[in-house]
């Protein structure tokens, strides 16, 4: 396999004791369709900060410019943009098992030129290898991988199942991800259990949890105080305010507690970012009633500085009404020292422990959601034990560098110790 520039500088590296062969710089190019601020590309930029750049040389190609492409700029990683048209970039996942033939064929010559462009681009950075971050990314990725022949990994961060996307893709993407990369991780089991619902299938597989970088465990434990920092108490979410986050839900939890007598503020912490403004608008219809009985919520919109918006509230609360693939955002505010409240379903069942470092509540369900908030509002010690145990948790088990070294796992099994 050719080397690039930056590898023939570093082929000839120090032997390790025992080792018959010196050790080479790998480059993986990593490639996904967006460079929106979201979920996937978060996860993606904390693994790269972690990643061990003696070993590998990170590369990544982006469809388009934009606030995930500066991230990556600003942490030293090479960021190359090959842009792919809006049209594409932008279908819909609800989108795409209707629409006539011709409109197929259009998209799927579109996706094969793309991923020609990227097989070249592979080739001419030396890369060794193709790590993909979205689902769209996993198609094109794939088709480059086999056209410049570079083994390619597929991690998939979105639950496979017709909950999320129309049957006819959840059918083609399960069987394509049996043969097409040659390895796949996901973020969690409950995603790997998904992907492959009968359990056969892509033999290279494995859940990798996400994790939090250094830079984001630095706040300090939390207090064992029974009295919360807020006065009326605030209990917020944070996330892209779409359906299947279980805004409504929270707000019409919200709504319950306020016509219950108590005085309390709901934060939303995030925004429509896909063409879900109609969605936005139902939030604020609740938001009205729940003002009319006396309480308050607020709406941030985007916000960078979720930390800080995480270290204002003192209840967070996670209410998907889909399993979510994860729950990067529960991880986030376990490491605030926040009390968490989240769905019980998909990955945060492998993060959260009800009573132990956190309270699950059934998906869907604004009643026991209410209840939740009221026995940690009732029971401030309680939620202190809570907070305290999640703090801990995210600090033993979910870190960008215990992420990072398992990814590395994943690329030495792929591409052996190589010169």
């Amino acid at each position: 396999m050719q080397l690039s520039a930056i590898d023939n500088q570093t082929a000839n590296r120090s032997r390790v004791p025992g080792d018959t062969v010196p050790t080479r710089r790998f480059t993986v190019l990593f490639l996904d369709h967006t460079a929106k601020w979201s979920g996937g590309e978060i996860a993606l930029l904390r693994t790269l900060e972690a990643l061990d750049r003696d070993r590998y040389r990170a590369v990544v190609a982006l469809a388009a410019d934009g606030p995930f492409a500066d991230r990556l700029r600003e942490i030293g990683i090479e960021t190359h943009i090959l842009p792919l048209s809006e049209e594409m970039r932008e279908v819909r996942k609800g989108s795409l098992g209707g629409g006539g033939l011709a409109g197929k064929f259009r998209a799927a010559v579109t996706f094969a030129g793309y991923a020609n462009r990227i097989a070249r681009f592979a080739r001419s950075i030396g890369a060794d290898l193709l790590h993909c971050n979205s689902l769209k990314a996993d198609i094109y990725g794939a088709l480059a991988g086999r056209i410049a022949r570079i083994p390619v990994l597929w991690h998939v961060r979105d639950h496979i199942d017709p909950s999320y996307l129309p049957a006819p893709v959840v059918r083609v993407f399960r069987r394509l991800a049996k043969s097409w990369p040659q390895y796949v991780l996901t973020n969690s089991e409950s995603t790997r259990a998904a992907l492959f619902p009968d359990g056969s299938g892509q033999q290279r597989v494995k859940a990798v949890h996400d994790g939090l970088s250094e830079t984001e465990l630095t706040s300090p434990p939390p207090s064992a105080g029974t009295e919360w920092k807020n006065s009326p108490p605030r209990i917020g979410m944070v996330g892209r305010l779409v359906e299947w986050k279980g805004q409504h839900v929270f707000l019409e939890a919200a709504l319950r507690l306020s016509q219950s007598g108590r005085r309390l503020e709901f934060v939303l912490i995030g925004a429509a970012l896909f063409g879900e403004e109609d969605y936005e608008a139902r939030l604020r219809q609740q938001a009205e009633a729940i003002r009319s009985a006396g309480g308050e919520v607020v709406f941030t919109g985007f916000r960078t500085d979720i930390r800080e918006r995480l270290r204002d509230l003192d209840i967070f609360v996670h209410a998907s009404i889909t399993p979510e693939p994860f729950g990067q955002v529960v991880i986030e505010a376990m490491a605030e020292g926040l009390p968490v409240i989240g769905s019980d379903g998909g990955g945060v069942r492998e993060i959260l422990r009800t009573g132990e470092t956190g309270i699950l509540t059934p998906m869907n369900d604004a009643v026991a959601l209410g209840q939740a908030i009221e026995r940690l509002l009732d029971n401030p010690a309680e939620a202190g034990r809570l907070s305290g145990a999640g703090y801990a948790e995210v600090r033993s088990r979910f870190t960008a560098a215990h992420n990072a070294r398992q990814v590395e796992a994943a690329y030495e099994e792929m591409l052996g110790r190589k010169a």
